[in-house]
């Protein structure tokens, strides 16, 4: 391999190792500078196209949405921890969707909504300069309407504020018990054969042993739509959806925030700014040349819009993003790793602002199944995949809505879904169609893709927990995000700080 300097590479004071393995970088002990390499393979060495730029950091973080983000300013700003962000989109923030009006400016999220105030969360946007406030809920008046034929509920009757404050309450008390062993993250977990009963109970059952119907509407309407069979699922995993910090928010004895700006994306666009060329956006992992706790990692990533590849040589390696098949399997994985991650299933999620002539403005269109008339509050989930809802925004023409299936749902198939639920409305005399007739306008349509990691019943009981702790720190790789801790962001923000002080002690250990 031949080591060409670039122009303009300044190294103030730095100690290099390079060790060759055939033409793989093994080792680096240096952070924080580019060189341009020769890469080598076969004939015209370290000429033309052969050439690829190398970055060096002491950790390499693949995904940038909520966590990555986090990890990547906490890292360098908190920890003088130099870093690189590989990110497959060409923005940070995840599930942060803002559509911004062409002609107004104005933001219209349809991700995430808020942010509950715990922990350093309003100090966090205050890094940036992002003003914040208390969030105040959509005021859209409630229409339940069955999507598979378009008729309204006549004969549905939601439950009262106060049975469903009383069981939000009942369902508080329970999940404070629990969590010792479920925040942050899953550190704490207990033995397989110490888990208690109640975290492996179906939700149904669940919700019927502590008498929560009532509340089951409002489970389901917040964040349990990212749960593709909700009352299905194991207790435990829909904890780490609806958790106590947001229990708390609805019960009024904690506080939601959102920027004054109505832009939850403001925070990521300045976090992109500051990182500046430590953020490589529209760029995935496509091989490791290296990834052991002795070694560090060597990564070769790419840019999708340019083509262009660049190999990062890291002393350790964050991941945040989903851990599918699809996402992981550039990344070398050996057997453990690859059959411990391989044991979760997901749901899928697709969100997005449409607008048609015809949608009523300040209502909210909410998909309720007629079974669920007049009361039987368990039964107010559709089956899936399903559009949740077009909630219009207020003041403006345009609606929010949130598509959900399980792990094989499309795009496609989504769109499919929404425009299909927006038929059956005409069909079923909610909205009347324009003349000639018109088809939704999308103004964005944002994929989750995979979200919701769960494994069963009987994983968690032959100690999935115990060796998915165990792959922390295992070959120079920790992890964080979404399948390791709470879905909600500011309480993934806490769990990731755990994360990252054990990694930096192992970066410096």
């Amino acid at each position: 391999m031949n080591l060409r300097l670039g122009l303009g590479l300044f190294i103030v004071s730095c100690h290099l190792v390079v060790k060759m393995r055939s033409t793989v970088l093994a080792t680096v002990a240096l952070s924080g500078f580019v060189l341009t390499l020769a890469d080598g393979k076969g004939k015209g060495k370290g000429k033309g196209n052969d050439r690829i730029r190398t970055i060096y950091k002491d950790v390499a973080i693949i995904g940038g949405g909520a966590s990555g983000s986090y990890s990547a300013v906490r890292l360098r700003e908190d920890y003088n921890v130099s870093v690189v962000v590989i990110e497959k989109n060409s923005n940070l923030g995840g599930h942060v969707n803002t559509f911004i009006d062409p002609v107004t400016g104005r933001g219209f999220d349809c991700g995430v909504q808020n942010w509950i105030e715990i922990g350093g969360a309003r100090a966090f946007f205050e890094r940036f300069g992002v003003e914040m406030q208390p969030n105040v809920r959509s005021t859209a008046e409630t229409v339940s309407i069955d999507f598979t034929n378009g008729e309204k509920l006549t004969n549905y009757s939601p439950p009262s504020a106060a049975d469903r404050t009383a069981a939000l309450q009942r369902y508080l008390e329970v999940a404070e018990s629990f969590l010792p062993v479920l925040e942050p993250g899953w550190w704490t977990f207990p033995l397989p054969q110490d888990i208690p009963a109640d975290l492996l109970l179906p939700f149904r059952d669940f919700v019927a042993k502590y008498n929560l119907t009532a509340a089951v509407p409002m489970f389901h309407a917040t964040t349990g739509f990212g749960i593709h069979d909700m009352m299905g699922h194991l207790t435990v995993w829909f904890m780490r959806s609806f958790n106590v910090n947001l229990v708390r928010v609805l019960l009024g004895i904690e506080t939601s925030i959102v920027p004054v700006s109505r832009k939850n994306q403001d925070l990521y666009d300045r976090i992109l700014t500051s990182l500046g060329a430590d953020a490589l956006t529209s760029t995935t992992v496509i091989s490791t040349e290296e990834r052991s706790s002795r070694k560090g990692v060597a990564l070769i990533v790419r840019n999708s819009a340019t083509g262009v590849k660049t190999r990062i040589v890291a002393k350790r390696l964050l991941y945040t993003a989903i851990p599918s098949e699809a996402n992981t399997s550039p990344l070398d994985l050996d057997r453990e790793e690859r059959s411990t991650l391989g044991e979760f299933n997901y749901s899928a999620s697709y969100v997005g602002v449409v607008s048609h002539p015809s949608l009523p403005l300040n209502k909210s269109l909410v998909n309720i199944p007629a079974s669920a008339q007049p009361a039987n509050w368990p039964e107010a989930i559709p089956d899936y995949p399903y559009n949740t809802r077009f909630e219009n925004y207020a003041d403006s023409s345009y609606f929010r809505l949130i598509a959900v299936g399980d792990q094989t749902f499309t795009a496609a198939q989504a769109k499919k879904v929404i425009e299909d639920s927006f038929d059956k409305l005409v069909e079923g005399g909610v909205v009347n169609q324009t003349s000639p007739a018109q088809r939704l306008t999308f103004h964005m349509f944002e994929p989750h893709g995979l979200v919701s990691a769960y494994v069963t019943k009987e994983k968690l009981e032959g100690g999935f927990i115990q060796r998915l702790n165990g792959l922390q720190g295992r070959r120079g790789t920790w992890y964080t995000g979404a399948s390791w801790g709470v879905h909600l962001s500011t309480s993934l923000w806490i769990f990731t700080d755990t994360v990252l002080e054990r990694l930096v002690g192992d970066l410096r250990g």
